[in-house]
């Protein structure tokens, strides 16, 4: 495959961290599938998490996600974790069903800097949701606390696997999430398990082109009715799709994994590239969080895609989809994801930015500030810049050192200052919120960039 080599980063960018890896439920779609019951059970500790810390802020990692098992079920550890990251400037997200959840616990975190939670809700009939979660009262807990959490000023995503169960509930689904006050509504395919030795045959899991399209849709009309966010949390292969334009919000999620910003950890220091996976590239507490990191090197230097993806314009962004499911339906990494179709199945292409028409606007006369939560990350021949969480861009060394000298400073700066021929870099830093402006004349921003960046070039 002639491609070109990515460049690989020092450390992840962001990291998926289990508190424990207990849980009150055993989901049918659970991606910890391989933990049979007579798994030995593992929790986080303060002394290991400390140890932990270390590492973290030394790998200069931007976002954690502290997940399970179940988080709350360690909740004296979660609390103190989210804690900590907080003061070592380090943004936070939590990934929990939200059933052991109570009023005061949400109120501590919240005191602490935790502003976000990702929940799952199979279903708004609570029959189907029961029924995919396996445990009776699941849906009344998961909306009471839901609405909790919401009245205490922390945002709620809700992520909804679909399945053959639950996909003509999606529209009534965000509906209903919206009505509740939840932000954001993924819709994410199952990924099936790489073997069947644990009892669980990849047919349970298979959901057809057709079907996903058709939730697709749903999501697509929800959000138009409503106004609520959507995307998804495992990458459809862009080919799927075909129309870019009207599925717009599908295209940029790409393979975290595959693209070098990600990397999962047990409770017990054992590592993964993708949260899906069983491998481990060895345990951070006995050989760090580096050494781990370029031993996941196959990840991402782009020994996983689909040989049939040669050639393909958005393969940067696509990463040939999700490289799990291939491997759990046709047992290679570089199998055929199932939901691919052919790259030359696009019927409307994805809108990046007019280059010319961004050369040739009138003048910018405004002044540009950096904002304060921009984080940066020196690497090898380029920086890393945190935009916000886990949304992470790459920036050439000229432009970063620029930006780090005005977000010193606190200072505006013009066009003028930042260079009159980087105009359209200008702008991109501008549409992609790295830089802010109070007025921006004669730009109407979103007619102007299309419908987004290509994430896959460096600005």
């Amino acid at each position: 495959m002639s491609y070109n080599q990515k460049k690989l980063y020092s450390a992840p960018t962001s990291l998926n961290l289990e508190i424990t890896d207990k849980c009150n439920v055993k989901c049918r779609h659970c991606y910890n599938f391989w933990r049979e019951d007579g798994y030995k059970k593992e929790s986080m500790t303060k002394e290991r998490f400390d140890q932990l810390l270390d590492q973290i802020v030394d790998s200069g990692i931007f976002h954690i996600v502290l997940t399970g098992g179940e988080p709350f079920l360690n909740f004296k550890m979660l609390e103190y974790a989210c804690s900590q990251l907080v003061k070592n400037n380090i943004s936070i997200s939590i990934n929990s069903n939200l059933m052991v959840t109570s009023v005061d616990m949400i109120k501590r975190l919240c005191s602490v800097g935790v502003d976000h939670i990702l929940t799952s809700l199979t279903s708004c009939e609570e029959e189907t949701n029961d029924y995919l979660v396996q445990r009776k009262g699941a849906f009344k807990k998961i909306v009471k606390n839901i609405e909790s959490a919401i009245k205490n000023n922390i945002r709620i995503s809700v992520n909804m696997i679909v399945c053959k169960n639950n996909k003509n509930h999606v529209y009534q689904t965000g509906k209903f999430v919206r009505e509740l006050g939840c932000q954001k509504i993924f819709g994410t395919r199952t990924v099936p398990p790489v073997s069947t030795q644990y009892g669980i045959e990849p047919s349970e899991f298979k959901i057809t082109k057709e079907d996903i399209l058709y939730v697709l849709d749903q999501l697509v009309r929800v959000k138009e009715d409503t106004g609520i966010m959507i995307g998804t949390l495992v990458s459809y292969p862009l080919c799927l799709l075909g129309d870019l334009e009207k599925y717009k919000d599908f295209v940029g999620r790409g393979c975290p994994a595959q693209a070098g910003h990600r990397m999962s950890l047990n409770a017990n220091g054992e590592s993964h590239c993708c949260v899906h996976e069983e491998k481990s590239y060895g345990n951070v507490f006995e050989i760090g969080i580096r050494k781990v990191y370029h031993n996941m090197a196959n990840w991402h230097d782009k020994s996983y895609r689909n040989p049939k993806c040669c050639g393909c314009k958005y393969i940067d962004i696509c990463e040939s989809g999700c490289r799990m499911s291939a491997l759990g339906y046709f047992g290679s990494m570089n199998a055929q994801d199932p939901l691919m179709t052919d790259k030359n199945n696009f019927t409307k292409h994805f809108q990046f930015i007019d280059e010319d028409k961004l050369s040739n606007e009138t003048e910018l006369k405004t002044n540009f500030i950096v904002p304060q939560r921009l984080r940066f990350r020196k690497e090898k021949g380029f920086y890393l810049v945190n935009i916000q969480w886990a949304n992470t861009i790459e920036v050439n060394n000229e432009i970063a050192e620029f930006l780090i000298k005005f977000q010193r400073t606190k200072k505006p700066f013009t066009l003028k200052e930042f260079g009159k021929e980087k105009k359209n870099v200008l702008m991109k830093l501008f549409i992609k919120r790295v830089v802010e402006s109070d007025e921006v004349h004669n730009v109407d921003v979103e007619e102007f960039c299309g419908l987004s960046l290509d994430p896959s070039k460096v600005l």
